[in-house]
C-alpha cells in the first residue's frame, strides 16, 4: 500500500514538472510568436506611417500577453518623435498623459531601469496626497504596471509601458523577454532613423541637384545637415540670354518654344556644372549662374569665363543643327565678381539656393548692354582672369570698351568686351 501510495505521488510530482515545463516552453513559443510578428510588422507596414509601426507594436504584446493595455513614451531626447505616446486602445476611465506626474515614471527617465507596481491606484492615492493639483489617472479600476526603459547613449529616449489586471501578470522570470522587447524596439528606432535620414537625405540631393553638380553635393553633405539662411560670399556671377528671343517665340507654337528652350538649356547647365558652377535659376530664356558658392574657388573668375566661352561653341553647334527647324539663336552673357549673399531659401522640405546683392544686380546690368553674340565682363573679373587669358582656348580676343554708367551707380564703370572663337 505505502508503495502504491508513493508511486503515486512520485507520479503526481512528475505530473506537476512536466506540467510546468510544459507552461515554460508554451510561454517561450507565445513569446516567440510576438518577437516574430513585431519583425513581420515592421516589413509589412508602409514606413510612411511611423506611428502605425509602434502601435502595432504594442498591439501584439497586447494580444499575446493578455494585457488590459500598452503604451510606448517616446522622451524628448527621441530623434523620431519627441514627448509623444503611443498606446493601444484604452478605456475612456483611463488617462494615460497623467501617468508623467507620478514618481515612478520619473524616476524611469532618470535612473530606473523598471519598474513593477502591484497597484497604481495606490501609488495615485500616495500622489494625490501630496499634489493637490493631481489629475487622476483612474476612476473605477486599478491595473498591475511594469514599465522599462530604452535607453541609447546614456540617454532614455522611451518608455515602455504594460497593464495588466493583475500582478501574476509580470513576473520575474517575464523581465528577460521583456529585456528583449525592449532591444528590438530600440533596433527598430534606430533603423527608422536611419532609413528616415537615408531618406530625406536622398530627398535633398534631388533637389541640389537642380543647382550643383554630383561632386559639388558630395561636398555639401561632408559638411553636415543643409541649414536654411546665407552667407557672404566672394563669387562670380553669370547672367545668359538669348536675345530676341521674346519677339519671335510669339510667331512659334507653344510646343516649339518649349522644344527650342530645352535644347538649349540642355546644352548650357552641364557647361555650368563641368567648371564647379552653381545653377541658381532659369529665368524664362535666360540663365543665372554663379561661380565660387556654395564651395569657394579661387578660380570662380576664370570657371566663368570658361564657361560662356564654351557656352557660345555649344551655341554655334547647336545653331547647325536645328537651322532647317528653328531660327538661330543669337545669345549675350554678362559678368561680375564680388561679394554677395548665398545661401538656402525656402523651407527645409523645399530647399531653393540663390544669390543677392549688389554684385548680383550689376552683372545683370551688364549683360543688358551686351550685344548679340557678346561677353561682357567687370573690371573686377578682368583683373582675376587677366594673367590666364592666354590659357582660354575659346578666346578670339579682348577689347576694353569706354566706361559705361550703369543703373544705379554713381559713377562709370569699366567693362571688357570678350569675343569668343567659335570651334
Amino acid at each position: 500500500m505505502n508503495k502504491e501510495k508513493r508511486a503515486q505521488e512520485q507520479f503526481e510530482e512528475f505530473r506537476k514538472n512536466f506540467l510546468s515545463i510544459q507552461k515554460k516552453y508554451d510561454e517561450k513559443i507565445n513569446e516567440l510568436s510576438i518577437i516574430k510578428e513585431m519583425n513581420n510588422t515592421m516589413q509589412q507596414i508602409d514606413f510612411i506611417d511611423q506611428d502605425l509601426i509602434w502601435i502595432r507594436h504594442l498591439e501584439c504584446l497586447k494580444k499575446y500577453k493578455g494585457l488590459a493595455a500598452a503604451a510606448l513614451y517616446f522622451s524628448p531626447d527621441n530623434e523620431i518623435k519627441k514627448d509623444h505616446f503611443f498606446h493601444t486602445k484604452i478605456g475612456k476611465t483611463f488617462n494615460l498623459t497623467a501617468i508623467k506626474h507620478l514618481p515612478f515614471f520619473k524616476a524611469l527617465l532618470e535612473e530606473k531601469t523598471n519598474v513593477l507596481i502591484a497597484s497604481l491606484k495606490d501609488v495615485e492615492k500616495k500622489s494625490s496626497k501630496q499634489n493637490t493639483a493631481h489629475t487622476h489617472l483612474f476612476s473605477d479600476e486599478d491595473y498591475a504596471f511594469y514599465g522599462q526603459s530604452i535607453r541609447s547613449k546614456g540617454k532614455v529616449i522611451a518608455i515602455l509601458m504594460l497593464f495588466g489586471r493583475n500582478n501574476s501578470m509580470f513576473e520575474s522570470s517575464h523581465f528577460l523577454f521583456y529585456n528583449v522587447v525592449c532591444d528590438h524596439l530600440h533596433n527598430s528606432m534606430v533603423f527608422l532613423r536611419l532609413y528616415y535620414g537615408k531618406l530625406n537625405e536622398e530627398k535633398q540631393m534631388i533637389q541640389l541637384s537642380r543647382f550643383f553638380s554630383k561632386n559639388v553635393i558630395g561636398e555639401i553633405f561632408k559638411k553636415g545637415k543643409l541649414r536654411l539662411g546665407g552667407e557672404k560670399k566672394q563669387a562670380a556671377v553669370v547672367f545668359i540670354d538669348l536675345i530676341g528671343f521674346t519677339s519671335f517665340s510669339e510667331t512659334m507654337d507653344p510646343e516649339e518654344v518649349v522644344t527650342l528652350l530645352n535644347h538649349f538649356f540642355s546644352r548650357m547647365i552641364p557647361l555650368i556644372f563641368k567648371h564647379r558652377g552653381t545653377l541658381d535659376k532659369l529665368l524664362g530664356d535666360g540663365i543665372l549662374a554663379v561661380f565660387g558658392t556654395p564651395l569657394e574657388d579661387p578660380d570662380s573668375c576664370l570657371n566663368a569665363v570658361r564657361t560662356a566661352l564654351e557656352m557660345f561653341s555649344e551655341l554655334h553647334a547647336l545653331n547647325r543643327e536645328i537651322k532647317n527647324t528653328f531660327r538661330q539663336l543669337e545669345m549675350s552673357v554678362g559678368i561680375n565678381y564680388g561679394e554677395l549673399v548665398a545661401g538656402f531659401m525656402g523651407s527645409e522640405a523645399h530647399l531653393n539656393y540663390t544669390v543677392v546683392g549688389d554684385t548680383v544686380n550689376m552683372a545683370q546690368r551688364i549683360e543688358s548692354l551686351a550685344k548679340s553674340n557678346q561677353i561682357l565682363v567687370s573690371s573686377a573679373v578682368w583683373k582675376q582672369i587677366k594673367p590666364h587669358v592666354g590659357s582660354l582656348e575659346n578666346l578670339k580676343g579682348v577689347t576694353r570698351l569706354n566706361d559705361v554708367k550703369l543703373k544705379g551707380k554713381e559713377k562709370r564703370v569699366c567693362l571688357f568686351q570678350l569675343e569668343p572663337k567659335y570651334s
